[in-house]
């Protein structure tokens, strides 16, 4: 790399100017390092900055681009792994070896003027010649000193439904920022988009599977941070915003019993303060009502509400204050207020400390609605990052909470039995969700806690799903792996390998069979716990989507391209799709409200919308 010193001779001054005017061989994209070494040439990618890190190799006179520059190029794939190149873009693809004069392209052989390159952050490669290699069109600007990509890429493919089957089910997916919806029970029907933009986050069904709740970026501006509610119909007809203001307290919840929908919202009001409020959205006469429950000062309500199984009322969790530790509140439809539940003074610790416990956060209901899951929140951002304190208190004797051990706080990585008898969770500390993660049960029995580790040494877990009815456990398992933050294989899965494993009184065993270079991840298992959908990653970002057949282990592409995002630390929360198992034995109702209808004894009689199975609701 040229160092630039304000003493160099005239003579090494004008070297250095000539080598510099050679940089239009160079060419880069989104800049994550920046240094005073560094010479200072901006970059441009598809009209945007990126930033001005680039570097002229002084051998060669080539500009080279370090390799996590180039990771923002629309469509470009690349893996280097054991000092062995990929890079593959337009239908091009690339190999060659760090330190290699060579590459490999369409079978023949190329000599590089200045081949990949370790520097002292990495690797970086030579610019110009590597993207125009796959067909990115490259300028020059020296009076600018500035580098132009264009890279008019293939559009990115769309979701496809490769298969006949039909499945008794509807799915929201999220492609490009965008809200796609696919009624799966019908034969050769194929994904629909919905018209609304810049959506962030899928929430789920409703109860009769009738609307799908999600959040969108507010002013279509992914910057603000803010999203804002929306609601659509199954049919993906007339999507709609039902509040304008910026939701808070993590994300919305749908009523167990009813098409009712709970969320906290932040709000301006007279005062200077900011203020936020628990909202209850519910449908009535074809028409969604709005009603507010509580309201509450700015940094009083906690993150996260719960519904009791008769959807009549919810928890809401209250932060810590100068007066009371945190504490947990029951709220019914109609605003009433009355304490479940605070958290014991040798839990809270002692503020004096300097880090205690701030908040109740993330509570999740048996479905008996005795006992009540939380994370022990500190008041450390930082330190919550790296795992909670995961705890279970039963509501008829909340005097003693019983501590399951130290979590990341995913609520996914939570889940209830049916019978409310056993509490599944994934253990472990350090933010990487791809490695130090067990599988652990909390079984309850005459009023007593017993924790059971279900975890393999050197493997993680992770997405426990419990069949419905029955004590049959679906999770995934693979090799722990930390490979691949290192440079050049961001774009791998995270667990290669991962496998989709069933737990029983028997045992667990695996029930796919990725390649090395794939990894399994369970989403939505079906009420009758026979059919099992899984996606199949090929890369960290995108897979496709596969029916399990339980019983037999047959497995079967039902679609393909479809998106995801690896989230923070590999996690894959929040997820980028949404089922709906549909009842069986139930057809849809061509009704104003959309319900379900069975035909008993040859009659058509309306009966309540079917229940959506709890493993489902991810």
């Amino acid at each position: 790399m040229v160092q630039v010193a304000s003493k160099k001779p005239p003579k090494c001054l004008l070297i250095r100017i000539i080598i510099l005017s050679l940089f239009f061989t160079s060419v880069s994209c989104p800049v994550y390092y920046a240094n005073a070494e560094d010479i200072g040439i901006k970059v441009y990618c598809n009209g945007k900055f990126r930033g001005s890190t680039a570097f002229i190799d002084a051998k060669s006179g080539v500009g080279m681009i370090p390799l996590a520059l180039i990771e923002g190029i629309p469509g470009l794939r690349f893996n280097i792994r054991d000092n062995q190149a990929w890079f593959a873009l337009n239908g091009r693809q690339l190999t060659t070896t760090v330190d290699s004069n060579s590459y490999i392209m369409d079978g023949q052989k190329h000599i590089w003027r200045c081949g990949l390159k370790p520097w002292k952050y990495g690797i970086a490669v030579p610019g110009r010649e590597l993207l125009e290699a796959l067909g990115v069109k490259v300028e020059w600007d020296e009076k600018n000193r500035a580098i132009y990509i264009s890279s008019p890429t293939l559009p990115v493919p769309i979701p496809n439904k490769v298969s006949s089957q039909t499945l008794p089910l509807h799915l929201a997916f999220i492609h490009e920022g965008q809200l796609w919806l696919l009624e799966a029970e019908k034969s050769g029907a194929k994904p629909q988009p919905v018209a609304t933009p810049q959506v962030a986050q899928i929430i789920g069904w409703s109860r009769d599977g009738q609307w799908l709740a999600y959040l969108q970026h507010q002013e279509d501006n992914k910057s603000t941070g803010d999203y804002k509610l929306w609601i659509v119909p199954s049919d993906g007809q007339q999507p709609r915003c039902v509040d304008e203001r910026p939701v808070a307290g993590d994300i919305p919840v749908w009523s167990p019993a009813e098409n009712s929908i709970a969320y906290i919202v932040k709000q301006e009001n007279d005062s200077p303060n900011l203020t936020e409020s628990v909202e209850v959205l519910t449908l009535e006469n074809r028409e969604w009502h709005r009603s507010t429950l509580l309201k509450a000062d700015a940094h009083q309500l906690g993150n996260g509400l719960s519904w009791f199984p008769d959807g009549q009322s919810l928890t809401v969790s209250r932060v810590r204050n100068s007066k009371e530790f945190p504490a947990v509140d029951r709220i019914d439809l109609q605003g009433r207020i009355s304490r479940l539940y605070t958290l014991p003074a040798a839990d809270a610790g002692k503020e004096s400390d300097g880090i205690f416990v701030y908040e109740i956060a993330k509570p999740i209901l048996s479905p008996d609605g005795r006992y009540l899951a939380y994370f022990l929140a500190l008041n450390s951002a930082s330190l919550n990052a790296d795992g909670m304190s995961l705890q279970i208190v039963d509501l008829k004797n909340p005097q003693a909470p019983f501590t399951v051990g130290g979590s990341l706080g995913y609520q996914e990585w939570l889940a209830w039995s049916s019978d409310s008898k056993s509490l599944v969770c994934i253990l472990g500390g350090d933010r990487l969700a791809s490695c130090g993660k067990k599988l652990t049960q909390v079984q309850i029995k005459d009023d007593q806690f017993q924790v059971i580790n279900l975890g393999q040494a050197d493997r993680v877990d992770t997405r426990p799903i419990w069949a419905e009815g029955s004590q049959k456990l679906f999770f995934a398992r693979g090799v722990e792996n930390e490979a691949w933050q290192d440079e050049g294989r961001h774009q791998e899965v995270r667990v290669p390998g991962q496998q989709i494993w069933i737990n029983t009184d028997k045992g667990a065993q695996s029930l796919s069979t990725p390649n090395s270079t794939q990894a399994d991840y369970p989403l939505s298992l079906s009420p009758d716990g026979q059919t099992l959908v899984l996606l199949r990653l090929d890369y960290a970002d995108s897979g496709s989507l596969y029916v399990l057949n339980t019983k037999d282990g047959q497995l079967q592409k039902f679609m393909e391209n479809l998106q995801t995002d690896s989230g923070y630390y590999g996690n894959y929360y929040p997820d980028t799709t949404s089922m709906y198992w549909l009842p069986a034995n139930f057809v849809s109702a061509a009704s104003p409200e959309g319900l379900f209808h069975a035909k008993k004894n040859g009659v058509d009689t309306s009966i309540k919308p079917g229940v959506e199975n709890p493993s489902a609701r991810y």
